[in-house]
């Protein structure tokens, strides 16, 4: 079982919106207990579901969980109302990442990795499984969700003066980075545990990116708060928020 003390909050239209989907930013601590549950159970459903990976931290559960999501983590979700849609978590490079652990293998012959100091690791990407239709694509072919969670990944990243993000992907991901308007720069490529290409590589962070990317998917960024972290406080400053054993994580 899991105990943090995370103020509650609740979801707010004063986050970041674009066009229709609106997303909030959190660190760890400050994830509403229900968006977090959201969030992991979203995970679990993507990559131990649907993906088949083989993930060694995961050992049963709702959830997918590891070590990494802790207190020097930052959630960027999309959600419609208190249902989360879409996440994406984002630590610093000089903290310990899944590249210092499960991900090492990406950087074999002593491959440098970016400036650790200007640099985060975008990892655990995943949308809520929906039916889906023409009208929740862009206009480049990228879901709705997709595109607006890059487009706050850009915005976080600007108040963070982070320059860079590290990120391994798949080639249908890069694809829809390209898509989007988000240049992957291929640094390493290897296979992953099913035999797929995984490629490990950095996404620029400028303004220029931000602003191309909204014109090319046609997207309209409707809102100008640009807090790092867009929460809002509500009730039960101390209250613990536990995961129950039958929802238990490791």
């Amino acid at each position: 079982m899991i105990d943090y003390f995370p103020h509650s909050y609740t979801f707010s239209d004063h986050s970041y919106s674009f066009s229709d989907i609106h997303v909030a930013i959190a660190s760890y601590s400050e994830l509403p207990s229900r968006a977090l549950e959201q969030i992991l159970s979203i995970r679990k459903t993507a990559f131990i579901d649907r993906r088949k990976w083989d993930i060694e931290s995961y050992t049963g559960s709702d959830y997918e969980f590891d070590e990494y999501d802790n207190d020097d983590s930052v959630y960027i979700y999309s959600h419609i109302g208190s249902q989360v849609t879409g996440c994406v978590r984002l630590r610093p490079s000089h903290k310990p990442t899944l590249m210092c652990g499960a991900l090492n293998f990406m950087l074999s012959d002593g491959l440098p990795r970016p400036n650790p100091m200007d640099c985060w690791e975008a990892t655990r990407f995943a949308l809520l499984s929906t039916d889906t239709s023409g009208s929740d694509f862009t206009k480049s072919k990228v879901d709705f969700r997709t595109a607006a969670l890059f487009l706050a990944m850009l915005q976080f990243a600007r108040t963070q003066e982070v320059g860079t993000y590290e990120v391994v992907v798949d080639a249908m991901m890069e694809k829809v980075l390209r898509r989007s308007g988000w240049i992957l720069h291929r640094r390493s490529v290897a296979q992953g545990s099913k035999g797929e290409k995984v490629i490990y590589g950095t996404l620029e962070c400028t303004a220029m990116i931000y602003d191309n990317m909204l014109k090319i998917n046609h997207m309209e960024h409707l809102t100008d708060d640009l807090l790092p972290m867009i929460a809002w406080p509500a009730v039960d400053y101390g209250v613990t928020h536990s995961i129950t054993p039958h929802h238990a994580m490791t």
